[in-house]
């Protein structure tokens, strides 16, 4: 059964789903999946238990009309602004994102809209705003949705969508919907999904990537939270073929996929050019309690892609590229759903500058928060150029309180490639290769009978080697309070 949230996290949110930090595949009918770092387990307090206000219930919403919606604020502190393109000093800001999703279905068709509208206020004078802060007023989402049954064996399912869509796939790192990000990617084309009963699904898309608008050098419009209406572009695509198969072996999953990615400036909006082929599996233990768990996701990819966003810059460059993720831990059987987890990333940077190659790999779509800490105005690392082992506990303290500890350290994999989320960079490779280390925080409750959560967290940024003989070499704290009421 097609739910009007598909494209909301907000729904996602309301039903008690067990405490889960390693990705998940989709389910056969919903490309979306509750994304790691935005599920958590409420308690059990019997079925006398009252559900949250819905709006699919205030409005008396017939059977083949469905409503619903997500409200979230949340306000940013930053001791210091460690970016290249930002001054000194402290910065903070204040983000609104408002959803509302409305699905008219019948027993195989359906049409779909999501609106989105985020804004950004209460920041400094000489903050540079982005479109991950700012979408004013935007149809995230119009699609039209068919599903079929036993298309090609007994109890396979089958669904296509048509339109402007958000996607999640696996494990969320090169293609998702944004959870944490003020605003949400999305893309025009078809996307279509079969699955047997057996847990094993195929999905493929081809589409264009939505670009918002407007653009990060129109700041004023930003700044004022200006309505512009989104495009895509015919010559930009992005496409994909993802499998996967449910209990390969006893408790492994497996996924295998490629993603291909045609890009160049449009609209006045200048990007790194690219045209990338990215091929990867996946292989996972999901968490169970009282057992071990673990993940192995490796990803190659190459291609063409320039160094540079800069439009006078017309050199395409050989793209060869790499990431790799490992991770496990033990989920304990306890009330406390205690889990620790040991983590390791690494995800190439680009060895030489005048080697005629690229080597700095690309996330395409996909998500850094789950993994890297907080984005928003600290986004302080993504899944380029770094080597990064970490630590990680998550546990519920008292009353559907749950907390989560992450230490991790980060260096360059390339000691003559950026740190790529400041511009700070050293083409001789002397400036060493420890880069900083990331403590972060992050506290969750639910509210209102699952209708609200708070949220509040931060992460303590120490400057290593690079960081110091690069930048000011001043460590940074960030902060965040959050609250989120689906409807």
């Amino acid at each position: 059964m097609l739910l009007a949230p598909l494209a909301s996290t907000a729904l996602l949110l309301t039903s008690p789903a067990p405490l889960q930090e390693t990705p998940v595949a989709p389910e056969v009918l919903d490309s979306l999946v509750v994304a790691p770092d935005e599920e958590l387990k409420l308690t059990d307090t019997g079925p006398t238990k009252k559900g949250p206000w819905k709006l699919q219930d205030a409005v008396g919403a017939p059977a083949w009309l469905e409503v619903s919606g997500q409200f979230r604020t949340r306000f940013e502190n930053l001791s210091e602004r460690f970016k290249i393109i930002q001054d000194e000093g402290s910065g903070q800001i204040l983000v609104l994102r408002t959803l509302l999703a409305m699905t008219l279905k019948d027993e195989f068709l359906s049409l779909t809209t999501e609106l989105e509208d985020s804004r950004a206020y209460g920041y400094p004078s000489d903050e540079i705003l982005s479109t991950g802060q700012v979408n004013a007023v935007e149809l995230l989402q119009a699609y039209a949705r068919a599903d079929f049954s036993d298309m090609f064996t007994g109890g396979d399912k089958t669904r296509v969508k048509l339109g402007r869509q958000t996607m999640d796939m696996g494990s969320r790192r090169f293609v998702a919907r944004n959870r944490y990000r003020n605003t949400i990617n999305s893309f025009l084309g078809a996307n279509a999904r079969w699955e047997d009963n057996t847990g094993r699904a195929v999905e493929a898309f081809f589409t264009s990537p939505t670009v918002r608008l407007p653009n990060a050098g129109d700041q004023e419009a930003l700044r004022n939270n200006e309505i512009q209406f989104d495009k895509e572009f015919a010559d930009n695509n992005f496409w994909g073929l993802f499998g996967s198969h449910k209990e390969v072996i006893e408790n492994v999953n497996a996924e295998l996929y490629y993603y291909g990615l045609d890009r160049g400036d449009v609209f006045n909006l200048a990007v790194a050019d690219r045209k990338l082929h990215t091929f990867g599996s996946r292989w996972y233990r999901p968490t169970a309690a009282g057992e071990p768990f673990w993940e192995i996701e490796y990803a190659y990819q190459f291609g063409e892609s320039r160094s540079t966003k800069a439009a006078s810059n017309t050199t395409d460059l050989d793209h060869s590229a790499y990431m790799l993720h490992v991770s496990g831990g033990y989920a304990f059987d306890h009330s406390s759903a205690l889990k620790v987890e040991g983590l390791f990333d690494i995800a190439t940077g680009d060895s030489n500058p005048n080697d005629g190659q690229n080597n700095r790999f690309d996330s395409l779509f996909g998500v850094p928060r789950f993994e890297f800490g907080p984005t928003g105005i600290f986004r302080s690392f993504t899944r380029a150029n770094i080597i990064s082992p970490g630590l990680r506990l998550t546990g519920n303290v008292v009353d559907d309180w749950q907390v989560q500890l992450t230490q991790r350290p980060y260096y360059l994999e390339s000691k003559t490639d950026a740190w790529t989320t400041t511009g700070f960079r050293d083409d001789t490779g002397s400036s060493g290769r420890h880069v900083a280390d990331v403590t972060e925080i992050r506290v969750r409750k639910p509210l209102l009978n699952g209708g609200a959560r708070f949220e509040f967290g931060g992460a303590y940024l120490a400057m290593k080697e690079f960081a110091k003989n690069e930048g000011d070499g001043k460590d940074s704290i960030y902060t965040y309070a959050q609250i989120t009421f689906s409807f």
